[in-house]
């Protein structure tokens, strides 16, 4: 991971961070809160001889700041710190007084500092007072050569501080401070772990990044539109559409390809809405342009755009049909559409058969393009078998539901067929994430192809319905009944996570 890569993961994952933390100043008040108050009292030793002339006063203040560095060593020994407890009547042992108790001497001085800590500021000073005059007291008896001669040196109790003021424990500030920051760097280490082990898909750069997939489009979820809503105003998914399409133009490095699979890795990433929506789209740019049902297993096409069920794919590729008569058209002749049809007891082996392969170049060389939906590629082998007779394929991933490791399964599967990918569309991004949106309520129209005269609705014809008699006979729903149904689509499809 490189620096735009924490960043992203700090962006996408600062309320975690955040909760951390909160949580880490938290923890640091509650337990500033339960720590109990301690108090630090000093006392001081003058450490001096007992040589008074001027002649050896040198040389004596070098030997007493040798001595000093060897009396911090045994300040707190049992031999002077059971006089303390034996003169404080102190209900303690040696060894848990020295605990209380440190010394030091600052360099090139002939002073030794006693600190004693202690819950109370009394007895802290107590303490350390008494300590100290029990410690002059065991320098003098071992400083003498013997019990009538004075000692080289002599230890003095320099003057009396009083009981400390405040508690030097414990220290709001730096507790908040260190809470602050671990609960900082756990966050962004959390973020990281998490990011690191999430499989989940959550943006089009990631697809790019962790699977290699060209991202050629980013979609929003489907909106619900007006029923009386005929004024042409366009959408974010609207926009991001047209984006789609001219994208794919230059994809192929020849424009549009002649037919072109919309699948994805599972159900419900939004593949259906995407062919519907990019058929339409292309469509009203006045292309010829035929939509095809290649889920046989899960057939929705006919109610997610109003259209009778009737005959299909599977009669046509049966020879039960004539392709002419099984094709129905939707939104005054600009999309025709060849649904699923009778169900097929083995899906996976019809098409897979030349006799689709068949309809699908007769479909082609009477339109500009053909999209086809496509059950999911890896529960089933019926995708894969699509896309070796498609002239490219589009894969659908769905935002906050696709996994990396099924998606690389499924690009996996297409290669295995020499399938032509053209890239991914990121599907679920919401509206504001989208490059270049437009106000909310301002009209817009596609800059790059015309928008086609939409037409009062006609009572649908009968299911057999032939090209050369499209216009007058034309199946014909209200834009409002079609985004209704393929709201209930979704749904279904909702339910089936």
């Amino acid at each position: 991971m490189d620096l735009r890569d924490y960043i992203d993961v700090l962006r996408r994952r600062w309320r975690f961070v955040a909760a951390c933390v909160v949580l880490g100043l938290l923890a640091a008040l509650a337990a500033t809160a339960l720590m109990p108050r301690t108090y630090t009292a000093q006392a001081q030793l003058f450490i001096a001889t007992n040589d008074k002339t001027n002649t050896n006063a040198y040389a004596g203040g070098l030997f007493t700041q040798q001595r000093v560095k060897s009396y911090t060593k045994i300040a707190n020994s049992p031999a002077v710190l059971d006089g303390v407890i034996n003169k404080l009547d102190l209900s303690t042992t040696p060894d848990r007084l020295a605990g209380k108790i440190s010394t030091q001497a600052p360099l090139d001085t002939a002073v030794v500092n006693i600190q004693v800590r202690d819950t109370s500021a009394t007895r802290a000073q107590v303490i350390a007072d008494e300590t100290a005059v029990q410690f002059a007291r065991y320098i003098d008896r071992i400083e003498r050569a013997s019990t009538d001669a004075p000692p080289l040196v002599k230890a003095s109790v320099v003057g009396n501080p009083g009981p400390p003021g405040k508690p030097t424990s414990p220290r709001p500030q730096l507790n908040v401070a260190i809470g602050l920051v671990a609960g900082f760097l756990v966050g962004v280490s959390g973020a990281v772990l998490r990011h690191t082990l999430d499989t989940t898909v959550r943006s089009s750069g990631d697809v790019r990044r962790r699977t290699g997939l060209h991202t050629v489009g980013a979609l929003p979820r489907p909106g619900r539109r007006r029923a009386n809503n005929h004024r042409g105003d366009t959408t974010p998914r609207d926009e991001a559409l047209s984006q789609l399409r001219t994208r794919l133009r230059f994809a192929g490095h020849g424009g549009l390809p002649n037919s072109l699979l919309v699948t994805s890795a599972m159900h419900t990433e939004g593949r259906t809405d995407t062919a519907v929506d990019l058929a339409v789209n292309v469509a009203r740019t006045g292309r010829r342009v035929v939509l095809v049902e290649g889920d046989l297993r899960r057939p929705r096409l006919a109610g997610a755009l109003g259209l009778r069920d009737g005959p299909g794919l599977t009669d046509v590729a049966t020879g039960d049909v004539a392709l002419a008569d099984a094709l129905q058209t939707w939104e005054a002749g600009a999309l025709r559409v060849l649904t699923s049809g009778t169900a097929s007891p083995a899906p996976d082996t019809l098409l897979s058969s030349p006799k689709v392969a068949q309809v699908l170049r007769a479909l082609e060389a009477d339109a500009d393009l053909v999209v086809m939906d496509s059950p999911p590629l890896l529960p089933y082998a019926d995708a894969t078998a699509l896309a070796s007779e498609t002239e490219a394929v589009l894969l659908v991933v769905r935002i906050g539901r696709a996994r990396y490791d099924l998606v690389q399964r499924a690009l996996e599967s297409l290669a295995s067929v020499d399938a032509h990918v053209l890239g991914a569309v990121v599907t679920g991004v919401p509206p504001e994430r989208l490059s270049g949106r437009r106000p909310r309520g301002e009209a817009a129209r596609p800059s790059d192809a015309p928008v086609m005269e939409r037409r009062p609705p006609a009572v649908p014809d009968t299911l057999h319905t032939r090209p050369d008699t499209a216009d007058s006979h034309a199946r014909r729903v209200p834009d409002a009944a079609a985004e209704d149904s393929r709201h209930r689509l979704e749904a279904k499809d909702d339910e089936h996570v």
